[in-house]
């Protein structure tokens, strides 16, 4: 057996008998070979999917039969679309032997491209494999012709089929990972249509190829019944379009239900966190409360002993040292608050870009040396409506925790941009938000990282992978309270050895929405006028009626609504100091609506340790309310007192806002 007895050598091309192809035919091979296609790329799709190495072979398997099946299906069709003038049967055996390659080079290409990622190196074995799985099956075909005429193949043309079926394999491969990158969710079908359609042609143009190399020299021979093309090519692309697409129906429902088990699964557990995070919110809201109260007794006692001339030396360091520690426990009832989501936000127009600049010279000196600070601030940043005190400590907050996950250095990168979230991107997360156009701020570096385990849990309050003594577990607790307070999302993405990224979306603002600051005076000032003081702690009521007192105002106190009223109706009260939140048949908001009604000219000020949204709208003050935070120091209650009564608050609630609930 020579080269000979394979390629036309030594011979005269011209004596080869002449050929035509059957042009509807030739259409509907590249159509088999399209749906081939399209079957191809949703195994693809489905088997990326899937985590089961059981099932993905599984799958695997099937996707290799019906994608091998499609391109011998063409294969065939284009020999039968092939016409000689002699006639020419096909030897059974070998037809059906020549199917085996096609499902192997199927096989070897969707366990290439069914990864999420696809090295170069990958894609260039899978195409090579692919390529010679469907040469072998051409030539394997081409040898159960049965005809009264040698069958040669051109040297330089055979050579350049498989070349082409290998280069136009990779290509396909290479087709099938541009088009599964593309963002085009919505139109998911015409991307695969689309993909199919350059991916038949590739399958086509290789048996093509191969055609254009085969000679056909007449010899004698015993008298051999024809086939009818056109019936075989029918009954052959009917069947394969049938098992087509029996498998793409069963791909594409078996994805529907894991698409709907997912979806149910993920919103149980969205609304599991959600619960969790409520649960968490009115626990540590109602502890913040409490404590408040607490450190408004001490704070005032601090305060009481520092204002007295008379103390010794001693005595006053000791209640200096009360003060400060009063202070640091009401920094840390303020982050539980910022986390549950009641403290009230004093917004004002701001601008991220400034922000940053402002806060980056102040973290280039807390942060270090070893880390190294990158900015990257857009150009015509939106403005926001935002706490601008509360931005800067959450900057800080993250800036802090980057630095801590990178102890032996780093570059930590603070960005801004515009971006507009999309309906798909707001259906994807866990909390809800708005779809629209927000100004985000992001912190990144290049630290340690964090799997998902942790990762899903780091806004719980009081959760720390830090070592003891070196962190609450409260700083993006208060983070993500303060950002949804602010109707804005957070989303933390972190690779365990390449780094975390944070980022902040505010909602974008109108200008227009902008109130101006309310200027402060550091004077305590005193007074003289009547005040009632509407409190349900017992020692509270009256630390605060002393602080009045001392003050120089004349000072009732009420443990309800119902004994304020009853006060309110025997004597004249320039002013109501009350509580929000209390027991009994009206809390402080109703109380200074029946005050309004009957004694218009009595001025409002409500104080609270949260605000159980009884002031709030859309986590702000109301419009003309004035609310003394607890805990407070004298200082502020003289002043929001005398702003009240001096004239800088309207008749009813006033306008000037202090402190936080």
């Amino acid at each position: 057996m020579t080269l000979s007895n394979y390629f036309a050598l030594n011979v005269d091309p011209s004596q080869a008998l002449p050929e035509t192809y059957n042009y509807g035919l030739a259409l509907l091979s590249y159509l088999v070979a399209v749906l081939g296609s399209y079957a191809f790329l949703q195994f693809a799709t489905r088997i990326a999917e899937l985590r089961d190495a059981g099932l993905r072979y599984s799958w695997l398997v099937i996707g290799a039969v019906a994608m091998g099946g499609g391109i011998w299906a063409m294969h065939f069709i284009g020999m039968l679309a092939h016409i000689l003038p002699i006639p020419v049967a096909y030897d059974p055996w070998i037809t059906a032997l020549s199917i085996v390659p096609a499902i192997l080079g199927a096989g070897v290409a969707l366990h290439v491209v069914a990864r999420p990622v696809i090295t170069t190196s990958r894609l260039l074995i899978g195409g090579t494999l692919m390529g010679a799985g469907i040469g072998a099956m051409h030539y394997t075909g081409m040898m159960a012709m049965q005809l009264n005429a040698l069958v040669r193949y051109d040297p330089t043309l055979f050579a350049a089929s498989i070349v082409v079926a290998v280069l136009l394999a990779v290509l396909a491969l290479q087709v099938r990972q541009v088009i599964s990158k593309l963002n085009l969710s919505r139109f998911g079908a015409v991307r695969d249509g689309v993909g199919a359609l350059i991916m038949g042609f590739a399958v086509t143009a290789m048996h093509y190829t191969a055609m254009a190399s085969t000679y056909c020299f007449a010899t004698p021979g015993p008298l051999r019944t024809p086939v009818d093309h056109s019936v075989f090519a029918g009954v052959t692309a009917l069947i394969a379009s049938l098992v087509l697409l029996l498998t793409i129906v069963a791909v594409v429902f078996d994805r529907r239900v894991a698409q709907e088990e997912s979806s149910h699964r993920r919103t149980s557990e969205q609304l599991m966190q959600a619960q969790k995070m409520e649960a968490v919110g009115q626990l540590t809201g109602g502890v913040a409360h409490d404590f408040n109260n607490i450190l408004t007794i001490v704070l005032a006692n601090a305060d009481a002993i520092l204002d007295d001339d008379s103390v010794p030396p001693h005595i006053t360091k000791r209640a200096q040292r009360i003060s400060d520690a009063g202070q640091k426990a009401s920094e840390l009832t303020r982050q539980l608050l910022a986390f549950s989501r009641k403290q009230v936000l004093k917004p004002e127009i701001s601008d991220l870009d400034d922000l940053v600049a402002s806060t980056g010279r102040l973290l280039r000196r807390t942060l270090g040396e070893h880390i190294v600070v990158q900015t990257i601030a857009a150009p015509n940043l939106w403005p926001i409506y935002v706490d601008r005190p509360q931005v800067e400590t959450s900057l800080i907050n993250l800036c802090i925790n980057a630095r801590d996950a990178m102890p032996t250095g780093g570059r930590l990168t603070i960005e801004t941009r515009n971006v507009t979230l999309s309906w798909e991107y707001v259906a994807r997360q866990e909390d809800e938000v708005a779809p629209g156009e927000y100004a985000m701020l992001s912190v990144s570096d290049t630290g340690s990282g964090m799997p998902p385990d942790i990762r899903r849990r780091v806004f719980e309050p009081f959760f720390t992978t830090k070592e003891v003594g070196k962190g609450t577990g409260l700083g993006l607790s208060m983070v993500y309270g303060f950002i949804r307070q602010s109707n804005g999302h957070i989303e933390i993405t972190s690779e365990v050895g390449r780094g975390t990224t944070v980022r902040m979306y505010f909602p974008r603002s109108d200008p227009a929405t902008a109130v101006a600051p309310v200027p402060r005076r550091q004077a305590m000032p005193r007074g003289s006028e009547r005040i009632l003081v509407v409190e349900d702690e017992k020692a509270v009521r009256a630390i605060v009626g002393e602080q009045l007192g001392s003050l120089g105002y004349d000072v009732k106190l009420a443990e309800d609504a119902d004994e304020a009223l009853e006060l309110l109706k025997t004597h004249r009260f320039d002013l109501v100091l009350t509580d929000v939140v209390m027991p009994g048949r009206l809390n402080g908001r109703a109380l200074a609506e029946e005050v309004k009604q009957a004694w218009p000219d009595t001025r409002i000020v409500f104080m609270s340790g949260y605000s159980e949204n009884a002031l709030l709208r859309d986590g702000r003050l109301e419009s003309g309310v004035m609310l003394l935070a607890k805990p407070h120091v004298k200082a502020d209650l003289a002043k929001i007192i005398r702003d009240a009564l001096g004239g800088n608050g309207r008749n009813g609630f006033g306008s000037a806002v202090h402190g936080q609930a």
